[in-house]
């Protein structure tokens, strides 16, 4: 039993690590663009290229993966936020590519820098945060 005046009296020493604000908004991100793919391929599959295709069903397998991880806490579930961020990443990498073939004057840079600095601080955050490596490692 801790003391009353000790700051972290409310805690129970036996209690594990919880998620954190970040993580739960990282868990909404992912399952909500899964959410987003698994509907526009119900809605429009037909509609896909291949690449696009692809990406909708990865985009799925892995929000269902890492949500079914997190809630569990699966030593494999940081890997599957930065394989999803990532996948996403190298699709608008290919958007850009493809558009510009196409039309040269219509490239979104700002989307593609957008998705890289998310990426870049999303990744950083999994690798480097103590909180994950608590939740999830430990």
């Amino acid at each position: 039993m801790k003391s009353i005046l000790n700051e972290n009296a409310y805690e129970d020493e036996d209690r594990r690590t919880g998620y954190g604000f970040w993580l739960y908004l990282l868990l909404f991100v992912i399952g909500y663009n899964g959410v987003k793919a698994a509907m526009g391929l119900y809605y429009n599959a037909e509609a896909y290229d291949t690449v696009s295709l692809l990406h909708a069903l990865l985009t799925v397998l892995i929000a269902l993966a890492a949500t079914a991880g997190f809630f569990v806490r699966k030593r494999w579930t940081p890997l599957l936020f930065i394989s999803f961020f990532l996948l996403n990443l190298l699709y608008m990498v290919y958007i850009s590519v493809a558009l510009s073939v196409t039309f040269p004057e219509k490239i979104d840079f700002f989307s593609l820098a957008r998705v890289a600095v998310m990426c870049a601080v999303v990744i950083s955050y999994l690798v480097r945060s103590e909180r994950v490596r608590e939740v999830f490692v430990e």
